[in-house]
C-alpha cells in the first residue's frame, strides 16, 4: 500500500498546527493509510489526509460518501433523503444519468431545508412560550437531546473511521 509522506502532506497545505516538524514527528519516513488511521490525531484530520483520489479510487469515494450519508439519514425520515442516497449508488454503477442524480439530490436538499425550517419554527414557538413551565421543561429536553445528538456524532465519526479502514483493508485484499 502506498505510503503518505511528509512532502505530500506539506503540498496539501495543512493547517498551521501541522508544521513540517509536527508532520515529520507523526509520519516519520511515511505511513500507509491504515497506519494513518491509528495516529493520535483527530478524526477530521484523518479524513482530510485519506479521503483523496490518490489513495481511494473515485468510485469508492462516492460509495463511502453514500455510506456516511446512510449513517445520518435517520435524522431526517423524509423519503427524499433515502432516495438521494439510493440514486447516488445507482449513478456510481452507471444505472442513472447525471440529470436523474441531480433531481434526487435537489429533492433531498429540499427535504433537509424543510426539516431545518420546522426546527426553526419549533425554536421560535419554544422561545415565545418560555415563560411557562412546560416550555422550560421542553427547553431542558431539547438541551438533553442536543447533548445526545453530539454524543451520537462522536459515535458516527468512529463508525466512519471504521468504514474508511474497511475500504483500505478491502483494497489491500484485492491486490
Amino acid at each position: 500500500m502506498k505510503k503518505i509522506t511528509v512532502e505530500e502532506i506539506m503540498k496539501w497545505k495543512p493547517c498551521s498546527y501541522y508544521s513540517e516538524e509536527k508532520v515529520q514527528e507523526l509520519i516519520g519516513e511515511g505511513k500507509t493509510p491504515l497506519e494513518i488511521l491509528d495516529l493520535p490525531i483527530s478524526k477530521s484530520d484523518k479524513f482530510w489526509l485519506l479521503l483523496r483520489q490518490d489513495y481511494i479510487p473515485i468510485k469508492h469515494l462516492h460509495l463511502l460518501a453514500c455510506d456516511f450519508a446512510q449513517e445520518v439519514a435517520y435524522l431526517n425520515p423524509d423519503p427524499r433523503v433515502q432516495a438521494a442516497i439510493d440514486a447516488k449508488r445507482l449513478w456510481v454503477d452507471n444505472k442513472i444519468t447525471d440529470e436523474e442524480l441531480k433531481k434526487a439530490r435537489d429533492a433531498a436538499r429540499a427535504a433537509w431545508a424543510a426539516d431545518a425550517a420546522a426546527d426553526a419554527a419549533h425554536a421560535a414557538a419554544a422561545a415565545a412560550g418560555a415563560a411557562s413551565y412546560a416550555a422550560i421543561d421542553a427547553a431542558r429536553a431539547d438541551v438533553a437531546a442536543a447533548g445526545a445528538a453530539r454524543a451520537a456524532d462522536v459515535d458516527i465519526e468512529t463508525k466512519q473511521i471504521e468504514m474508511v479502514r474497511k475500504v483500505f483493508i478491502d483494497m489491500e485484499e484485492i491486490k
